[in-house]
């Protein structure tokens, strides 16, 4: 039973669909998009250039709304890319941290509609995905940067290269996986109609 307490609501109004093709989004039908895996670039623990990858890269449209995926408490909105964040290589977006059930989730590369302290309910709106990417290089320039981190966690980690993962970090896939197959769950239990006689 304590895995139905931990089912997460899937983060944006779009079907997530497995893939590790780093080009799927180019593919991707009307209100589907992409979950990283494998060695796609959005996959969580993926080495990049200068850092290894510390969650998953959901590609959507600037504006998408972005909902709680669980109930939890509000405990940080702060700069998370850009100049603010000491990274000017990307424009400025925050992240919220929203302690909950399965530990403390991180909803990154956003404008934050939540203050600190308020408490959320699943499916409740977070905030709403804005550009990340400076410059359009043919690939997607704005998406949702989930993490996920053990409870007690105040901040995002940086996960450099060659170091061990950070002791908070978690892989929030295995969530976002039981995403995609609720609707499949949905549509194969059918409600029972009540017969009058």
């Amino acid at each position: 039973m304590r895995e139905l307490t931990l089912a997460w609501r899937s983060p944006l109004p779009l079907q997530l669909v497995p893939t590790s093709d780093s080009e799927s989004f180019r593919s991707m039908p009307p209100g589907f998009t992409g979950l990283p895996v494998g060695e796609h670039p959005g996959a969580f623990s993926v080495r990049r250039r200068h850092h290894i990858h510390e969650g998953v890269d959901l590609y959507c449209p600037e504006g998408t709304p972005v909902s709680a995926v669980e109930e939890g408490v509000v405990l940080a909105v702060m700069p998370f890319t850009g100049p603010r964040a000491g990274l000017p290589w990307w424009l400025d977006t925050d992240v919220v941290l929203v302690e909950g059930p399965s530990g403390v989730v991180a909803y990154g590369e956003l404008i934050p509609q939540v203050r600190v302290g308020a408490k959320v309910c699943a499916g409740e709106l977070i905030g709403h995905v804005t550009r990340v990417l400076r410059n359009d290089k043919g690939r997607p320039t704005s998406m949702l940067h989930l993490e996920l981190h053990s409870r007690g966690a105040s901040r995002c980690s940086d996960w450099s290269l060659d170091s061990p993962r950070p002791h908070t970090l978690r892989d929030p896939t295995p969530h976002l996986l039981r995403c995609c197959e609720l609707p499949v769950l949905q549509e194969a239990v059918q409600p029972e109609s009540a017969v009058l006689v």
